[in-house]
């Protein structure tokens, strides 16, 4: 009920929770802080919520936190992703999960990156079939790939993710992503030890970059 109260509504809404011993308060108002005392307590107090008023105030809390505190929510997309997630806003959602993915895989925190990666994913799956589409989740792999290869290295399970990234990228033909897609193949089966299998993944990647007539690519290829 928060956005229908005044300043002094709140206030006292707040200090009767506190003295029900239901919050915790740290520091003074305005700059106070309010925590559930127990997380029980916070989700039972959620469950009472209808959806689509929970679906409101997620709403709320996002544009707040974009309006007041940009630097907070630059440095942490993924509150905005949660709370856009919660709301039902699932495009900014996953715009967000992707950009907290990518902000992760910068500072090297791969296990926080690849969940990230996989919100995204998640939510982007459940679009329509498009080329749009097939390119989003070629790049979405791709990048989870990353993570899971400085978790777990030419693990068996991140093959599977290289595989995964070469099936979605392949109708997009002599194209970059695919490219990076093979490429990601070629790297996964040499840190494996398949030196032949490799090999031959390296001469295909000579011959696409060669079709693609991009230097930096073939470059890659060649090294």
């Amino acid at each position: 009920a928060v956005s229908t109260m005044d300043t002094g509504e709140l206030t006292e809404a707040l200090a009767s929770l506190v003295g029900a011993e239901l919050v915790y308060v740290r520091g003074a108002p305005p700059e106070a802080t309010y925590v559930f005392k127990h997380a029980l307590v916070q989700d039972a107090a959620y469950a009472s919520l209808l959806r689509a008023r929970r679906q409101q105030l997620h709403t709320r809390i996002a544009e707040v936190l974009q309006d007041k505190f940009p630097e907070a929510t630059e440095r942490r997309p993924e509150l905005l992703a949660f709370h856009y997630a919660a709301a039902g806003h699932e495009d900014r959602a996953r715009k967000y999960w992707t950009l907290a993915g990518r902000q992760s895989m910068e500072r090297s925190e791969y296990a926080e990156a690849g969940s990230h990666f996989v919100s995204a994913l998640t939510l982007l799956r459940k679009t329509a079939d498009s080329t749009a589409r097939q390119r989003e989740e070629a790049q979405l792999v791709l990048d989870h790939q990353i993570t899971q290869l400085g978790l777990k290295g030419a693990s068996p399970e991140v093959g599977l993710i290289v595989e995964e990234a070469v099936k979605i990228s392949l109708p997009l033909g002599d194209d970059p992503l695919h490219f990076r897609a093979r490429w990601a193949q070629w790297l996964w089966n040499s840190m494996s030890g398949n030196l032949p299998v490799a090999s031959d993944y390296a001469n295909g990647l000579v011959a696409m970059a060669g079709r693609l007539g991009n230097r930096d690519f073939k470059l890659q290829a060649h090294h």
